[in-house]
């Protein structure tokens, strides 16, 4: 049995012989040599679990590039403090609807959201309803800089909701501004690979 290796000059020796005739590893013919070379070097080397994570985790980094790089148009417009967190601007509407039209309200609100959850300047758009008044709705609105509001209620999604919706309002609609203090990062605030239908 090969004794576990935990120098790195040893290790790097010991990688020498995986790549000679003399020795050969199943570990190093499935995962290659420098990938031997990592895990030897912290004597990990007949560990399943911990190759396991490694390649996980790995893994995991190569599937969250291609999510950062598939939301880098909404992140061009992000607007960074000093500290480098981001700054986002949450938007909370609070509406009140007549009785008996939560369900038509709702519908024209769905349709919004995720028309607008993929605009380029919004973070997040998200439609929730009050638990114990079904006529109160409160629209949770996150943008990536101050002037995506102005944006959003040019699009052609937000014309018609405001459009239907109008005939609806108990009262008028109110909003708060609020700034993100947690999340600091725009991942944070992503659906991630949820779906936005």
């Amino acid at each position: 049995m090969l004794p576990i290796i935990y120098s790195l000059r040893t290790a790097a020796a010991f990688m020498i012989l995986l790549s000679s005739s003399i020795v050969r590893l199943p570990y190093a013919r499935a995962f290659g040599s420098q990938a031997a070379v990592t895990f030897i070097s912290r004597g990990a080397l007949f560990s399943p679990s911990t190759r396991i994570a490694k390649i996980y985790k790995r893994d995991c980094r190569a599937n969250n590039a291609i999510r950062f790089t598939q939301r880098s148009h909404k992140q061009s417009s992000l607007a960074m403090s000093s500290s480098g967190s981001v700054e986002l601007l949450c938007v909370h509407v609070f509406v009140s609807v007549k009785p008996g039209t939560e369900a038509a309200f709702l519908e024209a609100s769905l349709a919004n959201a995720r028309a607008s959850a993929k605009e380029p300047g919004v973070s997040r758009f998200d439609v929730v309803q009050q638990i114990d008044d079904s006529t109160k709705f409160v629209l949770v609105e996150v943008y990536n800089n101050d002037s995506a509001p102005a944006a959003h209620k040019e699009t052609a999604h937000y014309l018609k909701w405001r459009e239907t919706v109008a005939d609806m309002m108990a009262e008028p609609r109110s909003a708060i501004k609020y700034k993100n203090l947690f999340p600091t990062t725009d991942a944070g605030w992503d659906y991630g690979d949820a779906a936005l239908e």
